[in-house]
């Protein structure tokens, strides 16, 4: 079973590793360490000197070999300063102006993390070349190489300036994360066996044992593949209570083994389960849907009162929302190689998952006409794409949004506009629920 939260704890670490600004460039510019010392070879064993030759480019003296590297040496330092600096700048409005939880997408963000090691490569080259800068040394090929490196950092800060400006749009990042959030959702409901409602029934009536949680924190990772292993091992199974994104308290239950065995070892149940003090993207559907969420809230915060905002957040979040209520939700229930039911783990609930994207826009926007009309519009785009078992839950949101109208808006107008709204939501979801 193939889940992005469930891949095995090295490729969840390998993820972790190659986020924010240190391990992708740190290896770039070892890179470029190590294309000086090959560039040093080249220029020994006078490989190109035939092709140098050919185009008249015969020496350079050591004065100007000095001059070249020195000079790009100090520019790529300065330009090193100048791209952290934006990055900083960008990640203040960005936490400032769309949303704090941003800086967690934005610290993996290849472009960034490319430039900074493109640069530093080009900077640790340049003094390696110029510490080998000699009298009786030939470094054409070094100084070639090292004018092509400059011209290469040149251009791919045009490409990161470029970026920066689209990250900083709004509209731009809330196109981006409804990206991000409906490349997890195919990727999660791509092969997966949709929800049963006798799926409880294959959990075994054996004793149970109660895990608890060593630590308190926010569930990031759990491996799947080593829980199935171990519920073979005490030929039980092993029922998950909580899910990616979950906070959890010390001493806490988080897990309950089944097993016919008086005292199993629930010990190695600890490593399975990833604990850190912040949330991450990775395998968490709802860290997405929250983001969005965030958006469309600041934008309806009395303080920023940006409904244009507020009604593109909500778009793409509906929009993924549907996706999942055309789908369905995936299986809880995990078997072995022998289709033995070994693990349940609650992936995604579909009531959950809709009271927290809808609720609290449904409460933000109370009094906005203009966002409220929009979003009952959302819903019904929403109900002509899901299955017919989930449509009462986008009658529930309905309901839910008419009760509030009738205490919230006073003026008769707009009440009879939000009313004609509700009717026709109501009428498309009776429709679909009589053609399903």
């Amino acid at each position: 079973m193939h889940l992005i939260y469930q891949e095995n704890a090295r490729e969840h670490a390998l993820v972790r590793l190659t986020k924010g600004f240190l391990f992708i460039p740190i290896c770039i510019t070892l890179m470029g360490a190590l294309l000086a010392f090959a560039a040093f070879v080249i220029d020994d064993l006078g490989l190109l000197n035939r092709a140098f030759d050919f185009f008249a480019y015969s020496t350079i003296s050591v004065d100007g070999a000095r001059s070249v590297l020195s000079t790009i040496a100090g520019a790529m330092m300065s330009v090193i300063s100048l791209v952290y600096s934006l990055t900083l700048v960008v990640f203040t409005l960005a936490a400032g102006n769309i949303s704090a939880r941003l800086l967690e997408t934005f610290a993996s963000n290849r472009t960034t993390q490319i430039t900074i090691g493109l640069l530093g490569a080009t900077f640790l080259y340049s003094m390696i070349a110029l510490f080998g800068v000699d009298e009786n040394e030939d470094l054409r090929f070094s100084v070639i190489l090292c004018i092509l490196l400059a011209c290469a950092s040149f251009f791919w800060l045009v490409y990161f300036v470029n970026d920066v400006a689209g990250r900083i749009r709004v509209d731009a990042e809330i196109g981006r994360i409804h990206s991000s959030l409906r490349f997890s959702i195919d990727e999660l409901l791509a092969n997966e066996p949709r929800e049963q409602p006798n799926d409880c029934d294959e959990i075994p009536d054996l004793p149970v044992r109660v895990y608890k949680s060593t630590y308190s924190g926010y569930i990031t990772f759990i491996d799947s593949n080593q829980l199935i292993e171990i519920a073979k091992s005490l030929d039980g199974f092993i029922e998950v209570t909580v899910s990616p994104g979950t906070y959890v308290i010390e001493g806490m239950p988080i897990a309950k083994v089944r097993t016919a065995e008086s005292e199993p070892d629930l010990k190695q149940l600890e490593k399975t389960f990833q604990i850190e003090k912040a949330r991450a993207p990775e395998g968490d559907i709802q860290f997405s849907v929250h983001l969005m969420v965030e958006i469309a809230l600041r934008a309806l915060s009395p303080g920023v009162n940006d409904s244009y905002t507020a009604i593109s957040a909500i778009d793409h979040l509906s929009a993924s929302v549907a996706r999942i209520l055309q789908r369905g939700a995936p299986s809880s229930l995990i078997t072995d190689d022998e289709d033995t039911p070994r693990l349940w783990l609650t992936i995604l609930e579909m009531h959950d998952l809709l009271d927290t994207a809808v609720s609290p826009l449904r409460q933000a926007s109370r009094g906005n006409i203009l966002v409220l009309d929009h979003f009952i519009s959302a819903l019904e785009k929403a109900s002509l794409v899901c299955r017919k078992e989930h449509l009462p839950l986008v009658s529930k949101q309905l309901y839910n949004i008419a009760q509030d109208a009738v205490f919230s808006i006073e003026s008769r107008p707009d009440r009879q506009q939000i009313a004609h709204r509700l009717w026709t939501a109501r009428n498309t979801v009776r429709e679909q629920a009589r053609a399903g």
